[in-house]
């Protein structure tokens, strides 16, 4: 099962990021806003910098994750969200023993018997083909060549509130691969439990497309899945209809229980 944790974060994240947003207009010293600032404008400033699109007092608060057991064909992907940091264990130095070798198995594979039957053979001859190697001298950097993209793997992850709201737009969608989306969902129950008044917002596409474009109070991402949020934006991002956004919304979430 894929391990997503938060293991550190920005502890007054929600208020660095409004007194930040604030000390855009206001001239007094930062830390009379900070000690004067109430919880309600907290949210007032959080707010209108997410209905504004100004996220730049959002990179102040940052966020470190650790993800295990999952593949190496969803580190790819996560690494391409370049606004982050990241370390991953090495298949160049750590060789890969019996006790942690492991792959992840997609389930429309897992749930077609032959289909499995020819997945497990060729993981079990490339990974026997990887020993080969190693016992002949080759060196672990070279030998990993023949290991399968689905290779389970661990990877360190540290982000910034405006990458997370940029990354969960992306990889929280329905139209995301399977596995990192589930990634995604997770990271997200993860940062709502510390940080709701920045997250609360954040989602798919579709859920900033309609915050950004709306006149009225954003919706949250909570209420769009119970089908208490109105949409007004006549299309997401995906290109998916304004009577469909919701249905396409939990979709997307069911991978939480699809994994569980």
């Amino acid at each position: 099962m894929i391990f997503v944790k938060l293991i550190r974060y920005t502890p007054d994240g929600e208020r660095l990021v409004a007194v930040s947003a604030k000390q855009t207009l206001s001239k007094k010293p930062f830390m009379y806003q900070w000690d004067k600032m109430s919880d309600n404008e907290v949210e007032v400033w959080i707010k209108e910098t997410l209905k504004r699109n100004h996220f730049s007092p959002w990179e102040h608060s940052v966020y470190t994750f650790v993800i295990e057991n999952c593949s190496r064909i969803c580190t790819h992907q996560l690494v391409r969200h370049r606004i982050a940091s990241y370390t991953q264990l090495s298949q160049r130095f750590a060789r890969l023993t019996e006790e942690y070798f492991d792959v992840v198995k997609p389930p429309r594979i897992a749930s077609k018997k032959e289909a499995e039957k020819i997945f497990d053979k060729v993981v079990k001859e490339a990974y026997e083909a990887y020993l080969k190697l190693l016992d002949m001298g080759i060196a672990p950097e070279d030998a990993r060549y023949i290991l399968p993209q689905g290779v389970v793997t661990k990877i360190v992850v540290s982000m910034n509130a405006r990458e997370l709201h940029h990354f969960f737009g992306l990889r929280m969608c329905v139209k995301a691969q399977w596995e990192i989306r589930y990634v995604a969902w997770k990271m997200w129950q993860e940062v709502m439990k510390v940080h709701p008044l920045l997250f609360k917002w954040a989602g798919p596409r579709c859920i900033a497309a309609e915050n950004i474009s709306r006149k009225r109070e954003p919706i949250s991402l909570k209420d769009a899945l119970l089908g208490k949020a109105e949409f007004t934006i006549e299309r997401c991002p995906e290109n998916i209809s304004r009577e469909q956004i919701p249905i396409c919304l939990r979709n997307a979430a069911k991978i939480l229980e699809e994994l569980k």
